[in-house]
């Protein structure tokens, strides 16, 4: 129904144009639509009732995993709230609506030592290039942030003394994270070697590129540090930007950072989220128990063949 094509339309260029979305997450919202669109037929997405919605719930249900499926209704649930903002619908039908219940899933993350071991071979290229690489890490792993907050940063969001950036976050919310150590001696010389370089434009961005973006893309900076695990034999598996920035929050963490602080840092509204790190600790506390168990009663087998 070409009625229905046209309000998804408008609500793309709206979320396009108003909210701080990341490119994929954009079309993911528009694939989504469609399919719905597609379910739906030749009903007026401004006439549905609950009960249509219901049949696409259990759609969903039957050939869809959990998450894929909480995924889709989440894009149909913030399109039809657009739509009763524009007071195109009297109701939101999805508010009775239930929602499958995932599991939280412990993130993956890396030791510290593996960090480094990541970090000291970056730090062997000296070319730009390479310069580039160790920054990226180094800012990721120094802050925690997301990596589409990462690429997306300006030069203009570097303090005059390099010790904080502007972050822009989800929804167009802004906070100040610090830079310390390393990372501001990294950053100078990056920005001082871009300056002096013929590789020198007028970019806004702190890592341009020639993509469509203006910017280095997630995907492009994935591959980077895909490539530098491989270098180093990490298993690759568990090499990948979110990963560094779960690091990050587990290694705070332990060292008895204030979860408050950790929260503020990753830029999660809800403490809720940041909670998740405390079962990293809970799960690596069970290990330490359970190798000492185990060895408490090889020594106690030993003694009894004694």
């Amino acid at each position: 129904m070409q009625k229905n094509i046209n309000l998804i339309e408008k609500y793309i260029e709206f979320i396009f144009a108003q909210k701080n979305l990341a490119k994929n997450t954009i079309i993911s919202y528009e694939y989504d639509l469609s399919e719905f669109a597609k379910f739906i037929g030749h009903y007026d997405f401004l006439d549905l009732t609950v009960n249509q919605f219901k049949k696409y719930v259990s759609y969903l249900s039957k050939n869809f995993s959990p998450s894929s499926h909480c995924r889709k209704l989440s894009s149909v649930k913030n399109f039809f709230l657009y739509l009763y903002d524009l007071k195109l619908v009297n109701n939101t039908p999805m508010d009775f609506i239930d929602f499958p219940k995932l599991p939280k899933k412990i993130p993956k993350f890396l030791s510290e030592s593996e960090i480094n071991v990541l970090i000291e071979k970056s730090y062997e290229d000296k070319s730009l290039k390479g310069l580039r690489r160790t920054l990226l890490i180094e800012i990721l792993y120094a802050t925690g942030i997301r990596v589409s907050e990462l690429v997306n940063i300006k030069l203009g969001d570097i303090s005059d003394n390099f010790s904080s950036i502007i972050i822009k976050g989800k929804g167009g919310g802004q906070r100040i994270v610090p830079l310390f150590g390393k990372v501001i001696l990294v950053l100078k010389k990056y920005i001082d070697f871009i300056n002096q370089s013929k590789q020198q434009t007028n970019s806004l961005f702190l890592f341009p590129s020639n993509s469509k973006l203006g910017h280095l893309t997630r995907n492009r900076f994935f591959q980077i540090l895909k490539n530098l695990g491989d270098e180093v034999n990490l298993d690759l598996k568990r090499i990948s930007p979110h990963v560094l920035r779960h690091s990050f929050a587990s290694h705070l963490l332990s060292r008895g950072v204030d979860l408050r602080i950790i929260q503020e840092s990753l830029g999660h509204k809800d403490i809720s989220t940041t909670q998740i790190y405390t079962h990293i600790q809970s799960s690596k506390l069970r290990k330490i128990l359970e190798r000492r168990a185990y060895v408490d009663d090889e020594i106690k087998k030993f003694k009894k063949l004694g």
